[in-house]
């Protein structure tokens, strides 16, 4: 069953969640991953449904439930039966990133973009090893594969991941991938670095990276760097579609792209090409977590 199918039937469960991967804390992946699946399905919840999306055994997940409500982070409406995130959601990382989500200016450029497109419409940020899929918005009209809130995709192999790379230095780049190459999977390619090191140097020149057949065949994504006066870490603002489209409208998607991003933050979030890689100011902003 695929994420698509999983969306269209409500009684079907998710793929296996992260609560149930090695090296984490079970109690705290479940509470996490209910957030996200209210993030994700935007609407109030009952505790079977929340159970059966997850995986969760009923019990566990009422316990939680009734625990988040306690705690200020849900609402609990006993006509319906159903919980709903509180305002205390949104305001504990607000202070994170202000200058991208004050206003919710984020989630306006994902929306224009996916509005003027018809494609969906993701941003990303580095979490480790991988690249993270923070905000994800589909639009009805997209024939391209279910994306979900949360997705993980290889720093190294995919397009977002790419276009993140490009806000480190050759020299932090190198040494990462000599790391991630010597505890790599035995069933998995080495990333090639001569080539890496050398398609980031273009990724910086265009300000953009364009995927092809990288994650899912078929499938192609352009990212394209959130300008450093626009946020207060490196994100990536990515548009998913066939790899058909993508070469056959790729000048109108970045187009859209561009002129999105300076609707929404205003001139001075003009694109730079040859940008130096991503310093971090050391006051006025937050590094945040995840980097």
């Amino acid at each position: 069953m695929t994420l698509h199918d999983m969306e269209m039937d409500p009684n079907a469960a998710r793929p296996m969640p992260m609560g149930h991967r090695r090296n984490v804390v079970k109690s705290v992946a479940r509470t996490l991953e209910t957030l996200e699946l209210f993030d994700e399905l935007r609407r109030p919840l009952n505790v079977v449904e929340v159970s059966t999306r997850l995986g969760y055994p009923q019990s566990s997940t009422s316990a939680l439930l009734k625990s988040m409500v306690a705690m200020g982070y849900l609402d609990y409406q006993a006509r319906q039966r159903t919980y709903f995130p509180t305002d205390r959601v949104a305001l504990t990382g607000a202070w994170i990133n202000p200058s991208l989500h004050s206003d919710g200016k984020a989630i306006k450029l994902v929306k224009a973009v996916m509005a003027r497109s018809e494609r969906v419409v993701l941003l990303a940020a580095r979490n480790g090893d991988d690249a993270l899929y923070i905000h994800v918005a589909q639009h009805p009209k997209s024939t391209t594969h279910h994306i979900g809130l949360g997705t993980r995709r290889p720093i190294g192999t995919s397009g977002v991941g790419r276009a993140l790379l490009s806000t480190m230095s050759d020299h932090d780049v190198r040494c990462m991938f000599r790391r991630i190459n010597a505890y790599r999977d035995p069933d998995r390619e080495p990333v090639n670095i001569p080539d890496l090191i050398a398609s980031l140097a273009e990724t910086r020149k265009a300000g953009y990276y364009i995927s092809r057949h990288q994650v899912v065949d078929g499938s192609g994504l352009i990212a394209m760097l959130l300008p450093t006066s626009c946020t207060d870490r490196p994100l990536v603002l990515g548009l998913g579609a066939p790899v058909d489209q993508i070469d056959s409208r790729k000048e109108e998607f970045l187009t859209i792209m561009r002129e999105e991003i300076v609707k929404v933050f205003g001139p001075h979030a003009q694109l730079q090409h040859n940008a130096p890689a991503w310093i971090v100011p050391k006051t006025g902003k937050i590094r945040a977590a995840g980097m």
